[in-house]
């Protein structure tokens, strides 16, 4: 595997004479995510005027999340579509973005992923971080006001383990979901495989290059930061795209050498 530095030159070299193109995909993107973010704030009044704090909290996160899953990701899988397909130099006109909504076939495809991705997250989430929200829960006052009983006086010293256990849960929660790093270029690469399919081979693909990845991700964070004024997301979020496409082309190419070089060598130098 290259290092990163190599990775995002390749990326760079990619969008040569390409960079409008990519900035409008991109445009597309955080327009539909603007208008996301309207619409849910119109939405929201009436749940609030209606229910009560809690019972409208509940109801935003799931309208989010059902929105998001329905609309936002089939959307991000087909501007991924072109950056993966601009990686390889190939010509790709912009409309290709809107391709998981030309057929039912596709957006189901598009859907079943970002469900069964979001599914997986959920549950390695609440895996990771369930010891800490215990342990938060034990040494909140809030819990015992609840319960209408008085807190043990023990219960305030454990506030020190929760953040522990919060930020081990972090790291480990962060390792896990990079398993599924590459799931969505292997779906968008072989129409021929399930959602599925791409997640299970995405988990063996990235089995012995968790850190490669890691150091990837975080090699952007200077990026990220700037990217929070938002403006700049015009010209990084297209940088961000293509990193990822050239990345994963990476990743797939080494890890076929990898299995061809066993094929050649059934016994993987044991003898």
């Amino acid at each position: 595997m290259p290092n990163n530095h190599i990775i995002k030159t390749n990326a760079k070299t990619s969008l040569q004479n390409k960079w409008a193109q990519a900035i409008g995909v991109g445009a597309i993107l955080l327009s539909v995510f603007c208008l996301y973010i309207i619409l849910l704030q119109l939405v929201n009044m009436p749940i609030s005027a209606i229910f009560n704090e809690y019972t409208s909290l509940f109801i935003s996160i799931a309208i989010v999340v059902v929105s998001v899953q329905l609309f936002a990701m089939p959307l991000l899988y087909g501007a991924l579509r072109w950056f993966w397909f601009t990686s390889a130099d190939a010509n790709v006109p912009i409309n290709e973005i809107f391709c998981y909504f030309s057929s039912g076939k596709e957006y189901l495809r598009a859907f079943s992923l970002s469900f069964r991705i979001f599914v997986r997250s959920t549950a390695i989430l609440l895996v990771c971080f369930l010891p800490s929200l215990i342990i938060v829960a034990i040494s909140s006052p809030d819990t015992y006001d609840m319960l209408n009983t008085s807190m043990p006086y023990w219960a305030s010293s454990v506030w020190a383990l929760g953040n522990t256990l919060t930020f081990l849960g972090i790291i480990i929660s962060f390792i896990l979901l990079l398993r599924y790093f590459a799931a969505p270029i292997l779906m968008i690469n072989d129409p021929s495989i399930t959602p599925n399919e791409a997640l299970d081979l995405s988990v063996i693909i990235t089995k012995n290059a968790n850190g490669r990845t890691l150091s990837f991700v975080l090699s952007f964070f200077g990026w990220f930061l700037l990217s929070m004024l938002y403006i700049p997301l015009i010209f990084t979020l297209p940088y961000f795209l293509i990193a990822y496409a050239v990345y994963c082309r990476f990743l797939i190419n080494h890890y076929n050498r990898r299995v061809a070089d066993a094929f050649k060598n059934p016994f993987n130098g044991r003898i």
